[in-house]
């Protein structure tokens, strides 16, 4: 509040104008300002415009006065607290008087803490202050983590935010109008302690190799964060995992898969797979569609094909009971054989829609280049073909490079399974890829679509009611062609694009299915059961396949010399 009093002798400089203050208030006069208070307001008075230096002044002045009014609340908490200690070690000498004893009954009376006074007496109310409301910075303004906010908290939580998302653009101001998403997994993670931990496992990772390091201090110390609070979990479990618990060892899979090392990699992975078929596989996971996007983009993108059991398979009483253990190994063989064999009736489903479909007639021909969405969508140049290429990204990690190649795999699979269910010259077939072409459109992140961005669009941005079987089969079928041999794998690649170009004759037809041998892939997806699939088209590695513990435990804690 400013005070009514007038000074004419003084200048219209506002550090000479009286502004009410809890000095005013107390009856006492406010102090002249120190030396060079005055110099750092100079630059109000370099501004172009009067009303400019007025609105400056006006403002500067509010906060000053406030930010004073804040400090001398906090000197008096500091002044009533040392009383109170004083008035402890001062023994009573005198009896209690008659006042006080006729007050015995009331309840005491308790002077308002310093900020509660700041807060009455800047916003006129009893809300908090901002400066009490939050933390000590962006990450959690609102204490809304599940673990303690340390500083090395809040650089991860601020790198996974905000600087991760800032490298898939050149524009952080257009792009930041939409949100990415890794903001929509910031969520998730941070409604328990296992995903967020393993969440900044991630960030530290990432930051450690942005550093060009290794392995960081903090990398260690939230590794063996995450793996004690998820063994710390798994041993008291007497049920059916939770959703929490599954997804931190997924993200602990995905670290070590991206980061770590090979054999750690798959003992979570085969440690997320026994919990997800004990729940009953992908379906169990219909109530949280982010979770399920996740963990469904992580097994397609970063794990080895799964022979073994597959939790893409809907009937979990049957076929997922092969792979659970103490079961019969027939039924697992049984589980993945009727994989393989979906597969190949898939393929084949495709190359006679693709067959019949080639335009006989002239009239035919005019009609078939005019009515198709996918000769524009799908036609070479356009942003969906170049995702869907197969060409070398130039990235010099073989774990990158498969996961490229598998996230390839399964858009080509996906759009091909949306035109085997409705057809290529249907009207909901045209829907969808407008649909489709819509979201990529808005998308203004001003960087260019890679395959892995596209099956996640894929997979979350439309209704995952309507999506989810044709995404279990997608899982089902990506995970026998993992199997395949390099040659099988490119022959298929190159069919499946070529089905969504949809040939215009039958020489073209047949150039890219030549190389396609249904019992070769049999022969080869069986042959290749019991490796774990981290090969990549361009360095093919094998190695022995090695199972979890029997108790789903995720794999030891290393020495402290690590």
């Amino acid at each position: 509040m400013r005070s009514t009093r007038s000074s004419r002798g003084r200048s219209s400089d506002f550090t000479h104008s009286e502004v009410g203050s809890i000095a005013l208030q107390h009856g006492s006069v406010a102090e002249q300002p120190p030396p060079g208070f005055q110099r750092q307001f100079e630059f109000i008075e370099g501004l172009n415009s009067k009303a400019e230096r007025k609105k400056t002044r006006s403002w500067v002045t509010t906060q000053h006065y406030r930010r004073k009014r804040f400090e001398e609340c906090g000197a008096e908490d500091t002044a009533d607290a040392e009383k109170k200690k004083k008035a402890k070690r001062r023994p009573r000498s005198t009896p209690p008087s008659r006042s006080s004893k006729s007050d015995e009954n009331q309840p005491p009376r308790t002077k308002p803490e310093g900020h509660a006074k700041a807060a009455h007496m800047i916003t006129g109310t009893n809300q908090a202050l901002p400066l009490q409301r939050l933390g000590s910075g962006r990450a959690d303004p609102f204490s809304s983590y599940p673990i303690p906010a340390t500083p090395d908290v809040h650089e991860l939580v601020d790198h996974f935010y905000f600087v991760i998302p800032s490298l898939v653009h050149k524009y952080w101001q257009r792009a930041a109008r939409r949100p990415r998403a890794c903001w929509d997994l910031f969520n998730l993670y941070r409604m328990h302690e296992i995903p967020f931990l393993g969440m900044l496992h991630h960030a530290a990772h990432h930051l450690a190799s942005m550093r060009g390091q290794q392995e960081s201090l903090q990398v260690i110390e939230f590794k063996q964060r995450s793996l004690v609070a998820v063994n710390r979990r798994l041993q008291i479990l007497q049920e059916p995992c939770d959703d929490w618990t599954i997804i931190g060892v997924g993200l602990l899979a995905n670290a070590e898969r991206v980061w770590g090392d090979r054999e750690i990699a798959r003992l979570h992975w085969g440690a997320l797979k026994r919990l997800l078929l004990k729940r009953g596989g992908f379906p169990s996971l219909r109530h949280n569609t982010a979770m399920h996007t996740k963990l469904v983009w992580s097994f397609i993108a970063l794990s080895g094909p799964t022979p073994d059991g597959n939790p893409a398979y809907e009937d979990s009483c049957t076929e997922l009971a092969g792979a659970m253990p103490g079961s019969p190994a027939k039924d697992s063989d049984s589980a993945f054989r009727s994989s393989c064999e979906e597969f190949v009736r898939f393929f084949d489903t495709r190359r006679r829609q693709a067959l019949a479909n080639l335009p006989s007639t002239p009239a035919q021909q005019r009609e078939f280049r005019s009515r198709r969405f996918q000769k524009t969508i799908f036609q070479d140049g356009s942003e969906l073909s170049r995702a869907l290429e197969s060409k070398d990204m130039g990235y010099l990690s073989a774990e990158k490079r498969r996961s490229v190649e598998n996230c390839r795999m399964a858009c080509l699979i996906h759009l091909n399974l949306i035109m085997t269910d409705y057809g290529d010259f249907s009207q909901p077939t045209e829907d969808y890829l407008r649909s489709l072409q819509r979201i990529l459109d808005q998308d203004d992140d001003d960087s260019s679509l890679s395959a892995e961005h596209l099956l996640w669009t894929l997979l979350a941005a439309f209704p995952p009611e309507e999506n989810y079987k044709r995404i279990w089969q997608m899982c089902r079928l990506v995970d026998v062609a993992k199997c395949a041999r390099v040659h099988t794998w490119v022959a298929i690649e190159n069919a499946l694009r070529t089905f969504l170009r949809a040939p215009e004759s039958v020489a073209e037809l047949e150039a890219v299915t030549s190389g396609w041998n249904r019992e070769d892939l049999l022969a080869e997806v069986r042959r290749h059961e019991g490796t774990d699939g981290t090969e990549t088209l361009s360095c093919r590695r094998h190695g022995a396949d090695a199972s979890c513990s029997e108790d789903c435990k995720i794999c030891p804690l290393r020495p402290a010399t690590f």
